[in-house]
This record gives C-alpha cells, sequence and structure tokens, in this order.
C-alpha cells in the first residue's frame, strides 16, 4: 500500500458506492487515535455486508465518508489488510475482501464444533432470566426479520444466542467465537438477504424450539439444534456462492 500518496488507493470503483444514508454519519468519527476510529468504522461496514465485496478502497472517497484527512484512513486501510477484511493488489489500491467457498467451509465446520458446545455448556446452566431474555431478543429478531430488516435481524440473532453461550460461563470459547462471529458475518448477511428478497423468514424459525430446550436444560437438544442450523446454514451458503447470479 503506498504510503506517499493516494493513487493506489483511487482507482475506478467496480463496484457501486453504498449510500451515504446506509452509513453512520462522519460524526462518529471524531476521537483520538482517528486511525482506530476510523479501523472500527470500516471494520463494521464491512462485516456488516454496507461495504460489498470487491469495494474499492479509495482513501479520499472514504476520508470524506468519515470526515477525517486521508492519513488516519490509510493506516485504517494497512490494518484492514493485515486483519484479512480487505486485499492490497499492487497498483490498484485496497478492495474488500470477496467470499470464498473454501473459507465459509472451514469456518462454519468450526462453528459447528465451537457452538454446538456452546449451547449445551449454556443449556446445562441457565436460569429462568436467560430463557427469559433470549424470549425477548426472540420477539426483536421475529420483528426485524419480518420488517426485511437483514442487518438488525443478524445482530439480534447473535445478541439472542451470547445470552446462551454467556450462561455456560466459559468466556475463552465464547471470545473465540465472537471472532468467527466476525469472519462470518458477510456471509450470514448474504444468507439472510436471499431469504428476505424472497419473503422468508424460516432461517431463524428453530429459536423458539432452542429455547424451550434451555428451559428443560436439555443440553444435547440445544446442541443438536445449534448443529443442525448451521450445517444448514453452510449448504445454503455454498449454493449461494456457487449460483454465478450472486
Amino acid at each position: 500500500m503506498s504510503e506517499s500518496g493516494d493513487s493506489a488507493l483511487s482507482p475506478t470503483n467496480d463496484v457501486r458506492s453504498p449510500s451515504s444514508a446506509t452509513l453512520h454519519p462522519a460524526s462518529t468519527v471524531v476521537a483520538a487515535p482517528l486511525a482506530d476510529q476510523v479501523f472500527d468504522t470500516l471494520r463494521g461496514w464491512i462485516v456488516n455486508g454496507q461495504l460489498p465485496p470487491d469495494y474499492r478502497l479509495r482513501v479520499r472517497d472514504i476520508a470524506a465518508m468519515v470526515g477525517t484527512s486521508v492519513m488516519p484512513v490509510r493506516e485504517a486501510v494497512r490494518r484492514l489488510v493485515e486483519a484479512g477484511l480487505a486485499i492490497h493488489e499492487p497498483y490498484k489500491g485496497a478492495r474488500v475482501r470477496g467470499l470464498d467457498v473454501n473459507e465459509l467451509e472451514q469456518a462454519y465446520d468450526v462453528r459447528i464444533l465451537l457452538e454446538s458446545e456452546c449451547a449445551r455448556l449454556g443449556a446445562a446452566a441457565a436460569g429462568e432470566g436467560v430463557c427469559d431474555r433470549m424470549q425477548e431478543h426472540w420477539l426483536a429478531l421475529e420483528d426485524a426479520a419480518r420488517a426485511g430488516d437483514v442487518l438488525r435481524s443478524v445482530q439480534i440473532d447473535e445478541e439472542l444466542l451470547d445470552t446462551l453461550y454467556a450462561a455456560g460461563g466459559n468466556e475463552v470459547l465464547r471470545d473465540i467465537v465472537h471472532g468467527l462471529w466476525d469472519k462470518c458475518r458477510p456471509y450470514k448477511v448474504l444468507w439472510a438477504s436471499d431469504v428476505a428478497r424472497r419473503g422468508e423468514v424460516h432461517i431463524w424459525h428453530y429459536k423458539p424450539d432452542l429455547i424451550a430446550a434451555v428451559r428443560a436444560k436439555d443440553a444435547d437438544q440445544a446442541a443438536e439444534m445449534v448443529r443442525r442450523s448451521y450445517t444448514e446454514a453452510k449448504a445454503a451458503l455454498h449454493a449461494l456462492l456457487d449460483d454465478p447470479q450472486q
């Protein structure tokens, strides 16, 4: 990545720029260190699908979006490349990393292993308060899904699951899962967006049964529901990524 100018990050975008109405306003990036704040902002836009795969990360355009000079943007883009969220191409600059079938397979295989164990631990330890909070999240998730709010649906789904996983008490395992969620969120948004376009909400509908299993302290059933859900998600996403229309 160029350290002396913007030319390395200023080719014409092949992907349409996101509407400024869909991104958080520049006023959210105001405090030092600016590079950290710009990185966090761009990272959020990428993992939530607001900056799509192959979007060109043009320094001056991003600086205008977030309301900073170009220097913290250059540093933030460099860190995005280091984090694997962007790719630097010689003479072209950086772009948002595309979605990859092999990564999908590997990431979801790990999620199936780890999150089924998180569900098992959480269901064995959860009290009524945990179940009640999961139910509140489910009602909010159902409303968001019916409204077609994909990003909100994905966020609430993670909050629901995290409520269960936190009850299990293994913070190391939970931290690893959070990292996997960041890596997998673009895939989740892709799947949820495809389902929303077809007017369906079925991908979330196992959640009431999961809550019922947790209330019954049926740890094996809770683990199996999570395992089955992610196995189905992996297959559906594989089909989407293999579809040349996607």
